[in-house]
């Protein structure tokens, strides 16, 4: 019995929630941009991170910035070089640009730095 409870928990959350992916959250706490900047070692492997699209390229994937040093979200923070960036694969339908989204991927350490590759984005 409780087995089906759980089952149908998750397809009301699937079927509730507006996303790009159909895939449950794989974190519970979302980290921001400049957090995952400041220290990527700590978090490879599965993490959540919301921030503002910043550039999308349809099937390739997008860029995203802080979404609090950016809350008034003139283009000046969009193409600032001082502030910071992380892009992510995603081959799915491309945010829009200056949107705030959650993106649940993974992670990984490679030899030229940190490839983080979405597997849900979600517009907040």
């Amino acid at each position: 019995m409780i087995r089906l409870f759980f089952v149908a928990t998750a397809i009301i959350a699937v079927a509730s929630t507006p996303v790009w992916s159909a895939q449950q959250p794989l974190a519970d706490k979302s980290l921001s941009v400049n957090q995952l900047a400041a220290k990527p070692d700590t978090f490879v492997g599965k993490v959540a991170v919301v921030g503002r699209v910043a550039t999308a390229t349809k099937g390739r994937g997008f860029t995203l910035i802080d979404s609090s040093q950016c809350s008034t979200c003139a283009t000046d923070c969009l193409t600032d070089k001082t502030t910071k960036q992380i892009p992510f694969i995603w081959g799915g339908a491309a945010p829009v640009v200056k949107d705030v989204v959650r993106v649940d991927g993974a992670l990984a350490k490679t030899a030229k730095g940190y490839t983080f590759t979405a597997e849900r984005v979600t517009k907040q």
